[in-house]
């Protein structure tokens, strides 16, 4: 008898998550660092005068070199990080990926301004 093993999936380079909604509502994953990342939010040209914003990002993973895991998981807009996802949505986006065989997850995003400054807010479907 031969022996099999399994084989992991092909991995696809992205996977998109929820729907295009305007709908204030339907993003309730908050991100963190947005604080830091003010070179950011000019370079894709939002300032405080800014409307909202709703468009896709991509949720791509960190790896830790010398553990090989995934320390943290950024949002990017155009290329540029907006934020990091924390518990339990960090949990849910490297899951999503494992699961998918997904390098990146493409997933709605709402921009706006606060008053402590820039927050992004990922759609309901990666909650």
């Amino acid at each position: 008898m031969w022996p099999f093993s399994r084989r992991k999936p092909p991995r696809v380079e992205s996977v998109s998550l929820g729907y295009p909604s305007t709908n204030a509502d339907d993003f309730t994953v908050l991100t963190v660092g947005q604080s830091r990342l003010d070179d950011s939010f000019s370079a894709i040209g939002f300032t405080a005068e800014s409307e909202r914003r709703f468009t896709q990002a991509s949720v791509v993973p960190l790896v830790d070199p010398r553990m090989g895991t995934v320390a943290d998981v950024e949002v990017r807009v155009d290329g540029y990080v907006v934020g990091y996802l924390r518990p339990p949505s960090l949990n849910t986006a490297i899951e999503q990926m494992e699961q998918q065989g997904a390098a990146t997850l493409e997933v709605p995003v709402m921009i706006f301004f606060a008053p402590a400054g820039p927050e992004v807010r990922v759609h309901s479907a990666l909650s």
